[in-house]
């Protein structure tokens, strides 16, 4: 925080302070934590958690907040000692306090951090993550799959398999009327307080129709097909003051609209902001629609998305594996030979749709504007300083 202004004026701004005058350590078979509050507006509003992982060379700070009675008691606890005399005089010593415990998942593979079962901000209004997401809302954002069919994992050339969607989607992120009136209008809406959508529609000879933007909830909101005079092809949204990847939302309301109601549903652009602060493009292009409504039978949204969170279920066989990615890139774990900056939940949702032969992918805009695929596997990669370890292999298409 201290080589990142802007991020500190940001998380001081969103969050809140970090308090280190109190603290809590928490000891488990093999992860140590440490957890100091972090006060806004003189209450605590959330926690800052230090976990250490086995081998003591790996600290993952994470922020929680939620509404869970076990984070909540253990904000309570934190906000009764802030406003002791002896604490707010800031006269007596730093104390250890005991607080109810704090549960948390260890991933045995995982030799770096740990992961919190309580929801961080992940996809949590435009904090922590910078996720945000397009869900709730109509049918377009509503419903589940069902069934149990199990696609293949993908062995083909992943490059190869997308060529031709991708190719395709940036024909039209290129085309003069999206660039007029969604690529141009959504990255003026990337810092509005809320998110705003426009539906794209394919007229019989080729050309593009694009709705006017329309705002949205913070976090949440429909694409105003209703709009469209034309096949509804694709849309656009923004992420309100947060990073552009697409949210399990974004993924789950697409591919239930496309199950649903919208066969010719093919690409959804996201508008974000990137660390730097600059706007940043990232899309979900479906490449196979059979192969994307078995992927919604396989892994239905009710079993494997929390809508309330905004982020997939911990403990879900898509959960597990999109956190493990996550994690891997969080903590550094990660050969990156694309030369591009990714968000972990953007290569976290690469590699769970790679995995499981979603017949979608997940790309980025790079600097000349073109989209391309980004390929992610978890295999042995090597670190520096710390030798050959599992980890995440990235990659993009050409």
């Amino acid at each position: 925080m201290s080589k990142n202004p802007s991020y500190t004026e940001r998380f001081h701004n969103e969050v809140g302070d970090i308090y280190f005058n109190l603290r809590s350590l928490t000891y488990g078979d093999t992860t140590k934590g440490i957890a100091y509050p972090i006060i806004k507006d003189g209450k605590v509003n959330a926690i800052l958690i230090g976990l250490v992982n086995p081998q003591r060379d790996w600290v993952n700070f994470i922020v929680v907040k939620n509404d869970s009675p076990e984070v909540q008691a253990v904000i309570a606890k934190f906000q009764n000692f802030y406003n002791s005399p002896s604490t707010t005089s800031r006269k007596e010593p730093e104390q250890e306090e005991a607080i109810q415990e704090i549960i948390i998942t260890a991933y045995d593979s995982i030799p770096g951090p740990s992961y919190v079962i309580y929801q961080p901000y992940m996809d949590y209004g435009s904090f922590g993550g910078f996720g945000g997401g397009m869900s709730g809302g109509a049918n377009l954002y509503g419903g589940t799959g069902s069934g149990s069919e199990s696609p293949e994992e993908n062995s083909q050339n992943p490059c190869k398999n997308a060529e031709s969607s991708m190719s395709d989607a940036n024909t039209i992120l290129k085309n003069s009327e999206i660039k007029q009136k969604m690529d141009a209008v959504l990255k003026g809406k990337i810092q509005a307080s809320n998110e705003w959508a426009v539906a794209i529609g394919e007229k019989s000879n080729g050309d593009y129709e694009v709705t006017s933007a329309v705002e949205q909830n913070e976090d949440s909101g429909a694409i105003p097909t209703s709009q469209l005079t034309t096949s509804y092809i694709g849309d656009g949204h923004s992420h309100s003051g947060g990073r552009g990847n697409p949210s399990g939302g974004d993924l789950y309301g697409m591919i239930n609209s496309l199950a649903i109601s919208s066969p010719n549903l093919k690409y959804r652009f996201v508008y974000g902001n990137s660390d730097e602060g600059t706007s940043e493009v990232y899309a979900l292009v479906i490449s196979n629609a059979t192969l994307a409504r078995q992927f919604l039978n396989q892994f239905p949204k009710d079993q494997n998305y929390d809508s309330q969170n905004h982020s997939f279920k911990e403990d879900s066989q898509l959960g597990i594996e999109f956190y493990k990615a996550f994690v891997y890139h969080q903590s550094g774990t990660y050969d990156n030979t694309s030369g591009e900056a990714y968000d972990s939940k953007a290569v976290a949702m690469a590699y769970i749709l790679d995995k499981y032969n979603a017949g979608i992918s997940v790309a980025k805009a790079d600097v000349n504007g073109n989209l391309k695929k980004i390929n992610t596997e978890v295999t042995q990669v090597t670190i520096p300083y710390s030798g050959v370890k599992e980890g995440i292999k990235i990659s993009k298409c050409p």
